[in-house]
């Protein structure tokens, strides 16, 4: 069993924030959007291995 990802690319825009503000947001975003990555991942891991 294998699982490689090569390419992948998420692109965020966010309004209506000050400067820093967007900054922090677009970080935040991004930590949170990983976390779901992961998780979803160990979870495909986790399925393909009960299988």
């Amino acid at each position: 069993m294998s699982l490689e990802i090569k390419n992948f690319v998420v692109n965020i825009h966010v309004t209506g924030s000050s400067k820093e503000g967007k900054k922090e947001d677009l970080e935040a975003l991004r930590s949170e959007i990983l976390d779901e990555c992961r998780e979803m991942i160990s979870e495909s891991v986790e399925k393909m291995r009960e299988r």
